[in-house]
């Protein structure tokens, strides 16, 4: 259990949940173009450690879900035990996101509230070990009784709360697909919520009508349900409607909507033989009769394949419909996940919508043997084509070597991959601010220590989004990597020492620059990092946090790894100092760090070099990059993190500034020093140290078996330094030479 002098445990979920932390704290400290004014110590905006909490839906499923505050970032579902298995996920906007088992949509709207499956009020909502709270409904008259997995905490008449333990979850889903709920329960909602259901903006309501026939060409075939999504604004509607005997009924206001079916085919003995997708728009007049969407199952006659060069076993089929609106890109996503994802499925060809639209097919395999490689391929256009038969051409495939370090404290646990396709498309709703990509997919259980070959298509532009979850829930993302076919790309997922840093940027993936100023507001926050220059991860730690600007303090906080606060166009000088301590996470490496920052802000215009790209992120436009330095280490540690004992460990170094697509500050660095401890920091002595201009390489020679602590000093010529320390940076193996 986490402890510390203030605040609450934390553990931090990287990319977007540190852009939505900065949102978060511009909305606490006033408007975008003045918030957060500076004065005594704790009046600015700070930035909080991004949290995460793991999730377990009520039917099972488990999720890392990104928060700050009562504010969701994104989520990852864990990987998941048992065959495969189909989750249905939309949002978008200013909505919440939903993440929806697609084989117990048909209580969805009827006993089982949509509110069981928003992922940004569970996040919220979950008590304390993970439980989440619930309020259940009676016919009238009728005890409660607890259905399967559930435990009552009050009885009211006919009502009463629970609560539901994560590992009682799947008895829960079990008895919902099973019918097993009792007889008398009328609704389970998500506790804490009053009705259950996201609060909508009041609107004028129509009725919108589903009628839907399957195969059979009657209503006896039904759909597992129909989600409707408004395209205009998805914070104003969007749900899951219930169909029963081929019709369903929901109240909406006026407007345009897209309505994505979902039908299960089964053969005599239940299994599960096809699933077919039927995607429709329909506009909702604000003067006229009421709306009827007709829904033929037939009309989904289009079966989704993929080939690849050497044989591979489906385990990820996900399909994501996107929808631009003029309040937001709206998502609509189906994926099928576990080994093997062989249910096949179907869809109905769609023209490109008027506003915008995009269709991506994501495939993953592995090897027959489980591990030699793997595939992960993405095909995405603005219709739905009519020929949904993929291949994998071998020119057109780049590969990536993964390879993955663990702190030997994590007793050999696995971890996971996780991999998200970005095209064009995506991109631009990203520069246009639209963050609301769905959720990177699972490639399944990794070994860690291990590594992996996979083999990544690059029909759909080539970029693609890569993060990796330690067995201890850390989390380590890339930036968009565009790979050329045929090339071939090595990428080190949580090589130590992990410490805080600001990172070098190319496409970088939905975050707001880490050190930036523009519109009257200065931003810093330091995420972890890991050996790869434009990784930004987050991990479990206790943090404090200081800044100062010209010599006056501004923040002084724990629990905040970073700070927003109101800034002139003038020069400034800028101290930062953060502290994070993982010792109460069971941490055998990178337990402690400490990094002390300093650098000179020109002012607005001074150097056109420090110009911010357009899309990144960033409060206000004209912003002007920190001329901030930051350290990329590697060293020459096996996937354990661990050096010879007696043996010379080296590092390479290198000290560089933020930077975003190559802008950024190009002052010479003029010095650079490293020491190691080997008695937890009381002596040091210096490594020795070759190289120039960033570039460096230090050596010295590991002494006894205490694990070394690192120091490193950096300077530039522009009055820019940098200080870190790591305590416990790395292993010693006892009985090792090299």
């Amino acid at each position: 259990m986490l402890t510390r002098r203030r605040g609450r445990p934390v553990r931090a979920l990287a990319r977007a949940a540190v852009a939505l932390a900065l949102a978060a704290a511009g909305a606490a400290g006033g408007t975008a173009s003045g918030a957060a004014q500076a004065g005594p110590a704790g009046t600015a905006a700070t930035v909080p450690a991004p949290a995460s909490r793991t999730v377990a839906l009520v039917t099972g499923q488990r999720l890392l879900v990104g928060t700050t505050g009562r504010h969701v970032s994104g989520y990852r579902m864990l990987p998941q035990d048992g065959p495969a298995a189909t989750l249905v996920s939309f949002g978008g906007g200013g909505g919440d996101t939903y993440a929806v088992p697609a084989d117990v949509l048909p209580e969805v709207g009827r006993r089982l509230d949509l509110s069981l499956f928003d992922v940004t009020a569970l996040a919220r909502q979950s008590t304390a070990g993970g439980r989440t709270p619930l309020d259940l409904t009676f016919a009238a008259g009728t005890p409660p009784a607890a259905p399967p997995g559930v435990r009552l905490t009050s009885v009211t008449g006919s009502t009463a709360t629970g609560v539901l333990d994560p590992g009682s979850a799947a008895a829960f889903g079990r008895a919902v697909r099973e019918r097993r709920l009792p007889p008398a329960l009328e609704s389970v909602r998500l506790g804490g919520t009053g009705t259950g259901t996201a609060a909508r903006p009041h609107f004028p309501l129509h009725t919108l009508r589903i009628s839907a026939r399957g195969l059979s060409g009657g209503p006896g075939n039904t759909p597992l349900g129909s989600i409707v999504l408004n395209t205009d604004d998805v914070s104003r509607f969007g749900t899951v409607v219930p169909v029963e005997n081929g019709e369903g009924n929901v109240q909406v206001p006026a407007g345009h909507y897209a309505v994505y079916t979902l039908f299960v085919d089964r053969a005599a003995d239940g299994a599960e033989t096809a699933w077919r997708e039927v995607a429709q728009d329909t506009t909702v007049a604000e003067d006229g009769p009421d709306t009827t969407v007709a829904v033929e199952e037939a009309a989904a006659d289009r079966r989704v394949t993929v080939t690849t060069p050497q044989p591979a076993t489906a385990d990820v089929l996900k399909l994501t419909w996107f929808r631009t609106g003029p309040s937001g890109n709206v998502t609509f996503d189906s994926v099928q996940v576990g080994s093997p994802a062989t249910v096949p499925v179907y869809v109905n060809a769609r023209p490109a919508a008027a506003a915008g639209s995009r269709y991506v097919v994501q495939w993953g395999g592995a090897a027959p043997d489980g591990g030699a490689y793997r595939y992960d391929v993405a095909f995405g256009s603005d219709d739905v084509p009519a020929d949904q038969a993929f291949r994998a051409e071998p020119g057109e495939l780049a590969t990536v070597e993964h390879r993955f370090s663990a702190d030997p404290a994590a007793g050999g646990a696995p971890g996971s991959l996780y991999v998200l396709p970005v095209d064009g498309f995506t991109r631009a709703v990203e520069a246009a601010g639209q963050t609301v990509l769905p959720p990177p997919v699972d490639q399944g259980r990794q070994a860690v220590p291990g590594s992996r070959t996979e083999y990544v298509g690059t029909a759909d532009g080539g970029g693609w989004a890569f993060g990796t979850v330690t067995a201890q829930l850390d989390t380590f993302d890339s930036d968009t990597l565009t790979l050329a076919p045929g090339s071939t790309r090595t990428v080190d997922w949580a090589h130590g020492p992990l410490a805080p840093g600001l990172g070098t940027h190319h496409d970088q993936q939905v975050r707001e620059c880490t050190a930036c100023a523009g519109g009257g507001q200065f931003t810093l926050y330091l995420p972890t990092g890991d050996s790869e220059p434009d990784h930004v991860g987050s991990v479990a730690a206790d943090t404090d946090f200081t800044l100062s600007r010209d010599g006056t303090r501004l923040v002084d906080e724990p629990d905040v790894i970073g700070a927003r606060v109101s800034a002139g166009d003038g020069p400034a000088d800028y101290r930062a100092v953060l502290d994070t301590d993982r010792s109460a996470t069971g941490a055998g490496q990178s337990v402690r760090t400490r990094t002390e920052l300093a650098f000179h802000d020109p002012g607005r215009g001074a150097d056109p070099g420090l110009d911010l790209p357009a899309d990144v992120p960033c409060p206000a436009a004209g912003c002007r990059i920190m001329p901030a330095l930051t350290l990329t280490y590697r060293l020459d540690t096996d996937p354990s993190n661990t050096g010879p004992e007696g043996g010379t460990q080296g590092l390479d170094l290198t000290v560089g500034h933020l930077s975003y697509d190559g802008r950024g500050s190009h002052a010479p660095v003029t010095s650079a020093t490293v020491s190691v401890s080997f008695d937890g920091g009381a002596t040091w002595q210096p490594a020795a140290l070759t190289g120039s201009a960033g570039n460096y390489h230090a050596d010295w020679r590991n002494t006894g078996t205490a694990a070394p602590s690192i120091e490193v000093t950096a300077a530039d010529g522009a009055g820019g330094s940098i200080t870190q320390t790591v305590t416990a940076a790395y292993g010693i193996a006892p009985g090792s030479t090299r």
